[in-house]
């Protein structure tokens, strides 16, 4: 359970084609108010934008397959989105009284995953604003409660000139003398000491954030479920683009397999499957994390830790996540991995196309 919900929920992948760079300025332009299903999020000159739409839920089941005992239901997540006016801290520059500035929105994404097993337990929550200015445009949340607590936050988008993001997470504190962090001594003559690693939220300190310089149209791991889903609706065939988790940086190519009617307990639905690959470019990452991914001789982690040849399902018309399957890794003796699957189980605010077939 631990191994499968420390990682990042998102890939839920789809379709196009490779992406023209991007302008030199890499900007990424507002988001003006339109009356459609889905608010359009511009990432810059050439490059695809993200589809939002503006009232979903999708609530979906964990399994993993743990051979003749069947599947184990290992826990629930709630994929959801919307649209929100958005509040700029100062007027714009091209507002006047004869020619308003237009009315901007901020697209938001939210995953909530809850599970519990053999006395583990957890809540762990990403969310992501897409918000119509230079920087940050995006700016990503990474919170984990429940047996462990631990915090992420990125913010991406232009500054001075260069496409930057910036990162920031907590630890916990070391050696403060905050007398709230003290526990009492087993020993009735012992003294009150700083406690050791706990896992309690409230005495984790944020570490100083670190900014870098990232390939135009880099996105985080939630916003790149939705650029997938508006990338699906056209029709395409493949894309790769920069995709940022935690400090590293990776480049995702997703490809259109077979279709298939896939059911689940939410029904039956006409799917094409999209193949998720994925490279480490060196060039695009620091030397420390370079030689931390040659030692540990890391894979790629997408949705819930998945790797492996990792597949996802689409409904073929509107893009709407219906299945992901791939390897769960395991530390056992005799196994070093599990099937695990991510299943459609209920939604609401779909696009009007996506529906069950008979």
């Amino acid at each position: 359970m631990k191994i499968l919900f420390v990682s990042v929920l998102a890939m839920l992948a789809a379709l196009a084609v490779d992406e023209p760079k991007v302008g030199s300025s890499g900007a990424v332009a507002a988001h003006d108010v339109v009356d459609t299903g889905f608010l359009i999020v511009d990432r810059g000159e050439g490059l695809l934008p993200i589809s939002v739409p503006r009232d979903e839920e999708l609530e979906m089941d964990v399994l993993i397959d743990v051979g003749v005992l069947g599947d184990l239901d290992a826990g629930d997540v709630v994929l959801s989105s919307g649209v929100e006016a958005y509040a700029a801290g100062l007027p714009s520059a091209h507002a006047t009284e004869s020619a308003p500035a237009p009315k901007r929105e901020t697209g938001w994404v939210k995953s909530y995953a809850t599970g519990s097993y053999l006395g583990y337990s957890l809540k762990h929550e990403l969310n992501t604003r897409l918000l119509p200015q230079g920087f940050p445009w995006i700016f990503y949340k990474d919170t984990q409660g429940g047996s462990e607590n631990r915090r992420r936050e990125l913010r991406i988008g232009t500054r001075d000139g260069a496409y930057t993001a910036e990162h920031r997470s907590d630890r916990h504190c070391r050696d403060c003398d905050n007398p709230e962090h003290f526990i009492e001594s087993k020993w009735l003559w012992g003294d009150a000491a700083h406690c050791k690693k706990c896992k309690k939220l409230e005495h984790r300190v944020w570490k100083d954030s670190q900014s870098r310089v990232v390939p135009a149209g880099t996105v985080d791991m939630l916003s790149a479920v939705y650029l997938a889903r508006s990338l699906v609706r056209q029709g395409a065939v493949e894309t790769t683009f920069p995709v940022m988790n935690d400090e590293t940086i990776w480049m995702v190519s997703l490809k259109r397999g077979k279709g298939k009617r896939i059911e689940t307990s939410a029904g039956r639905f006409d799917c094409q499957q999209i193949v998720l690959s994925t490279t480490f470019p060196e060039e695009a990452n620091r030397p420390e994390e370079v030689a931390d991914q040659k030692a540990k001789g890391s894979k790629f982690s997408g949705l819930f830790g998945i790797q492996g040849n990792i597949k996802i399902w689409l409904e073929a018309k509107t893009g709407v996540p219906v299945l992901i399957e791939g390897e769960l890794p395991v530390p056992l003796p005799l196994v070093d991995h599990l099937h695990v699957s991510v299943q459609l189980k209920s939604f609401k605010g779909v696009p009007p196309e996506f529906k069950p077939v008979k």
